[in-house]
């Protein structure tokens, strides 16, 4: 069943390769671990200068190393959306985002898609 997340998650990882690519050549880092490519500095670090790190697919992108060591439990719980929710994910988030703030709640506090805080 892994294959299929993976395949379901592939439009959306293949959004976040290039950029893990143009982080590495911008003097970034990039690896593999647990069936991801996590991305830190760089490209990426300046394309997440208002947040710590973002999931795209099978990819996790994070502002800096310590970025990333902070967020990964959090954006490996948006990765597993990704598999199950695969494409759909984006719009759908951005849809309910829109929704709260129309309502006066926050979009990303409120937001049903992100995780609790980790303790």
């Amino acid at each position: 069943m892994r294959i299929v997340g993976y395949l379901w998650a592939a439009p959306v990882t293949l959004v976040g390769l290039p950029l893990a690519l143009l982080a590495a050549a911008t003097g970034g880092g990039v690896r593999a671990r647990g069936g991801v490519v996590e991305v830190w500095g760089g490209a990426a670090g300046r394309l997440l200068r208002g947040g710590a790190a973002m999931a795209l697919g099978h990819v996790i992108l994070a502002r800096d190393a310590a970025c990333l060591e902070r967020s990964r439990r959090h954006e490996l719980v948006h990765v597993r959306q990704y598999e199950q929710w695969g494409p759909l994910l984006l719009p759908a988030y951005w849809l309910v985002a829109m929704w709260l703030r129309w309502r006066g709640l926050h979009p990303y506090l409120d937001h049903p898609l992100e995780p609790p805080p980790l303790t």
